[in-house]
């Protein structure tokens, strides 16, 4: 007995706590597999499990959703009222806006690129069929009410109360209204500093209350890989199979080809050092599949152990959470086409660059929350021209829905990736990293 609990001292507390969230993202996939395997919801003594489960991974999303509004308010206002002037934030945000494009138009060509080449829907026409007879209205309705309105879209963006953006969550028109307060705040001179002074107050104690909740990272996440599972089994993933690997190979292509050319030729930083620097927000991201509900954690890593500065945090990773959404656009485009290839629907060259843009563009409106990338196809396809029915549509997304969690897992992780890779490539240009921070792993804070 002594020998397990020292195994078991040295397991808890003798090893980073980012290893226990990989540990735990495990343990989930494997007992919720064996959960579903033994039909285990049928049997009444360990059917409470998936509930109580569930109930472990809202309570975790919902704590760290609860640090994001003041997070994001907090930092984006101490961050932009630290600008000079109008021409410094313009000088930023283009910077920003010019790579968080860049890196959205290099996944959309390679979701294109792949899945062209590999033709992933070719094997799944039976299974397409037979999803398209659920005719599961829930679908339906997700793809009639899908946004087509790019005016409504722009003015969305604009809180006619952002008051009630804010309580509710919506983070566009609160990043829209925070970023002309700011502003605001620094053009106002020396009356400004109480203000100043409150939201460097609050975005400390909200960092603090990030390290409290993280505590709780590993149970949580371990919860929500249990309920994936447990609920979809592995079974559908052979059928999937060749799509699954398009999306893998394109996330991975991401992150070992795309991502370390640009951080090693523009910043001159090895990836490495960077993704070890932010491996706490990674395996978050992984396992709550939420950009949004992952910020806390991702500002907090690249401020204290990726060395960039607040200023630069503060401002690309928030913007980033809810517009960068790189592996989602490289999925929706390869999700459009795999559908367009299973239904046996001949496309255009011309067609598959709306594709892309209209993914883009999709992706852009897109939430970072799990699955919203399903959600907003929608968009796409209502855009492209494409001889597409509703109901092929309700019969695609049933298909891909049962995949999805997984996937969006996977995506979620080259979202957080990409706006950190960003952030640090202009905190060099602004030279604004301390390089010092990023190479010197022993001089990290423990963040969780």
């Amino acid at each position: 007995m002594g020998f397990l609990s020292q195994l078991f001292v040295a397991v808890v507390f003798g090893v980073k706590r980012h290893w226990h969230i990989l540990f735990a993202i495990l343990l989930g996939f494997g007992l919720g597999a064996l959960y579903y395997s033994l039909e285990w919801e049928k049997n009444p003594s360990f059917s409470y499990f998936l509930p109580f489960f569930e109930v472990v991974g809202q309570i975790f999303m919902r704590l760290i959703r609860m640090l994001v509004i003041p997070l994001v308010v907090s930092s984006l206002i101490v961050g932009v009222s630290s600008l000079k002037d109008a021409r410094q934030l313009g000088r930023l945000g283009g910077k920003v806006l010019m790579f968080f494009t860049l890196f959205m138009v290099i996944s959309a060509v390679i979701g294109g690129g792949l899945t062209l080449l590999l033709q992933p829907g070719q094997s799944v026409q039976e299974a397409l069929h037979q999803a398209q007879t659920l005719n599961n209205s829930s679908y339906l309705e997700v793809f009639q009410a899908a946004p087509t309105d790019p005016q409504k879209t722009l003015l969305n963006m604009i809180p006619e109360n952002p008051i009630h953006s804010l309580a509710e969550g919506e983070l566009v028109p609160a990043i829209f209204f925070t970023i002309l307060f700011g502003l605001a705040l620094a053009f106002i001179g020396p009356a400004s500093k109480p203000l100043i002074t409150l939201f460097e107050s609050l975005f400390t104690a909200t960092m603090k209350m990030t390290e409290w909740v993280m505590v709780l990272a590993a149970p949580g996440v371990f919860a929500l890989a249990f309920v994936t599972v447990a609920k979809i089994g592995t079974s559908i993933f052979s059928l999937l199979a060749p799509f699954i690997m398009v999306i893998l190979v394109g996330l991975i292509l991401q992150l070992f080809v795309v991502f370390p050319i640009l951080l090693r030729t523009l910043a001159k930083v090895d990836f490495l050092a960077l993704y070890q620097a932010i491996s706490e927000a990674i395996l978050v991201a992984f396992g709550t599949s939420s950009s949004s509900a992952t910020l806390p954690i991702t500002i907090a890593n690249c401020e204290l152990r990726a060395g960039i500065s607040n200023r630069i945090a503060s401002f690309v990773l928030p913007t980033g959470a809810t517009f960068n959404k790189t592996g989602t656009t490289m999925f929706e485009v390869a999700a459009v086409l795999f559908l367009i290839q299973a239904y046996n629907i001949h496309v255009e060259p011309i067609t598959v660059v709306m594709v892309m843009v209209f993914a883009l563009i999709a992706s852009v409106g897109s939430a970072g929350v799990p699955s919203s990338g399903l959600i907003t196809m929608g968009i796409v396809f209502t855009s492209i021209g494409v001889d597409f029915t509703i109901e092929q549509f309700a019969g695609g997304v049933a298909l891909l829905w049962a995949i999805d969690r997984i996937l969006d897992m996977c995506r979620t992780v080259v979202n957080v990736v990409s706006s950190c890779t960003v952030a640090t490539l202009v905190a060099a240009s602004e030279g604004e990293l301390k390089r010092d921070v990023l190479n010197n792993p022993d001089a990290w804070r423990q963040v969780i």
